[in-house]
């Protein structure tokens, strides 16, 4: 038997001298890098964990997506419209873009706190992920395109989230203050944007018992036309 063997074997007090028992034990043995301190030398198979893929840090995924951030879109009016006192004339569309930075093939889920001052616009189809918030639906097509319909545009994951879906048209203002979650890629460009079929719209500046309202720390007093704001909550990667 070779030497080291013998020395495993010393390290157990053994009664019989089977040779299978002193062979499962020789194992052992070896498996434990040796006895009383390890009296015989060993090659060693280690395990190594496979790298782990760097994480973003939880700024830099806010600089990512710091487009979104105290985000501001006022849809302004641009002169009266006496045939219908309670609305202004105004530009048919307004938005503003920007680009999502970060590493390659990331998407992130980005939670969004999301007031506005809206008229209403109605939407077919697309889904609505909070029951309690039905005036925000991702995908689906504008039905009332007379009325103006205020919605982020992602390009990638392609995607339109609407922000002002109501059951029916009319002449009413609606002050919303709810989050929402929204999906999108770094590289993707992203589009703000409200737009109308015609050259009228709502005026939250007149007076009426739904008007002249405010999104405050944001807006504190009242300004003609619609606005949205938008606020980073969370961000996190998928």
């Amino acid at each position: 038997m070779p030497t080291f063997m013998k020395e495993i074997f010393g390290c157990f007090r053994l009664g019989s001298t089977q040779q299978l028992l002193q062979e499962a034990l020789a194992i052992l043995c070896l498996a434990a890098l040796g006895c009383e301190g390890g009296k015989f030398n060993s090659t060693q198979m280690s395990l190594t964990p496979p790298p782990i893929a760097p994480q973003l840090l939880p700024d830099e995924a806010m600089q990512a997506v710091a487009g979104f951030d105290k985000f501001f879109l006022h849809e302004k009016c641009t002169a009266q419209y006496p045939p219908q006192p309670d609305t202004c004339l105004h530009d048919r569309v307004h938005e503003q873009s920007f680009t999502i930075g970060g590493k390659a093939d990331t998407v992130y889920e980005v939670t969004l706190r999301i007031r506005g001052i809206f008229e209403p616009t109605t939407i077919s189809g697309g889904d609505t992920p909070d029951p309690e918030h039905p005036y925000f639906k991702v995908g689906g097509t504008v039905s009332t395109p007379d009325w103006s319909q205020w919605r982020i545009e992602v390009a990638e994951p392609k995607q339109t989230y609407w922000l002002n879906h109501y059951p029916s048209v009319g002449h009413r203002i609606y002050k919303e203050d709810f989050e929402a979650t929204i999906a999108v890629a770094a590289g993707s460009t992203v589009v703000v944007r409200v737009a109308d079929g015609n050259d009228r719209q709502i005026d939250n500046a007149k007076i009426a018992p739904d008007r002249q309202q405010i999104i405050a720390g944001v807006v504190d007093h009242p300004l003609p036309g619609q606005m949205l704001r938008l606020d980073i909550m969370r961000v996190k990667t998928r």
